[in-house]
């Protein structure tokens, strides 16, 4: 097993004498498994606060996306054993986050702070909440940190951490621009949006995890993905709202839409069409 620290230099990774690929996914998946870890004991103690949630929420995704990255190079058993007890706290948190989230778009919709639409979301949150408490406080939570003995990578003869990078980022853009074009026609759905929203963070994260070594301009990219990312959570909200409190809002409505235009606004000016081969090529001269 291999250092819990990640590499002192990802760029270090394309050269001679840098981490071979067992090590360099090893330490990205132990770093983030730490991650999970530590969010996960923050937010059992005080499930109450939304950053809490927010940060485990993100935590898991991240840990979720490398362990796709890398899963040729781990046991497939262990894996969906990882991916199915992580499922379970992702679907809690993500009920408590809906309704937290829900108050704050309803009251930015115009909607009053003590109505009883306010009250009937709060206490619903709170059942839940309970829910989720009961369930970080098992036992069997506390064995994820023994998941570091699962992380032992077994990279095929000839594999590196440049050929790894080539073979998850490729495909990952190409799906990215695919979702922006069905995201960005003016008759595109919620279902479209959440679809691109997905995938914008797949991308994201998959570029956090290869950082120089996907190429100069990985954290422009970033930066660009995540402004996506801000636009299509604002629209998702609404929608999450709008399903919650299951009857006709008109502040709601008017809110959601001006979102809608933010995001087309911003797609524009950030993610043409002919993007995609700029970035598609960058990608794949990697080594």
């Amino acid at each position: 097993m291999t250092s819990q620290t990640e590499p002192r230099s990802d760029r270090a990774a394309t050269k001679g004498g840098g981490p071979s690929l067992n090590q360099y996914a090893e330490a990205k998946l132990q770093a983030r498994l730490k991650k999970i870890s530590s969010t996960l004991r923050r937010t059992a103690k005080d499930p109450e606060d939304p950053e809490n949630i927010h940060d485990l929420r993100v935590a898991i995704r991240r840990f979720t996306q490398a362990v796709r990255v890398f899963k040729d190079l781990l046991d497939r058993g262990r894996v969906r054993k990882m991916r199915r007890r992580l499922k379970k706290i992702m679907d809690l948190c993500g009920e408590v986050r809906n309704h937290d989230i829900a108050v704050e778009v309803l009251h930015a919709a115009g909607a009053p702070k003590s109505g009883a639409l306010d009250r009937r979301l709060r206490k619903a949150r709170s059942k839940i909440g309970s829910s989720l408490s009961h369930y970080l406080s098992h036992p069997r939570l506390a064995k994820i940190k023994e998941w570091r003995d699962w992380l032992d990578a077994k990279a095929p003869p000839g594999q590196t951490v440049a050929s790894s990078a080539r073979r998850a980022l490729v495909p990952l853009t190409a799906q990215f621009f695919k979702a922006r074009a069905a995201a960005a026609k003016p008759e595109t759905t919620a279902d479209e949006m959440h679809r691109f929203r997905l995938t914008a963070k797949r991308l994201r994260y998959t570029l956090e995890i290869f950082g120089p070594v996907a190429g100069r301009q990985w954290e422009q990219r970033i930066e660009q993905i995540r402004g996506v990312q801000e636009h299509l959570g604002a629209t998702n909200d609404c929608v999450v709202t709008r399903e919650l409190i299951d009857r006709p809002n008109a502040g709601l409505e008017r809110l959601l839409r001006r979102r809608v235009e933010a995001f087309h606004k911003y797609l524009s000016r950030h993610f043409l069409p002919a993007a995609e081969r700029g970035w598609l090529a960058e990608f794949r001269k990697i080594e």
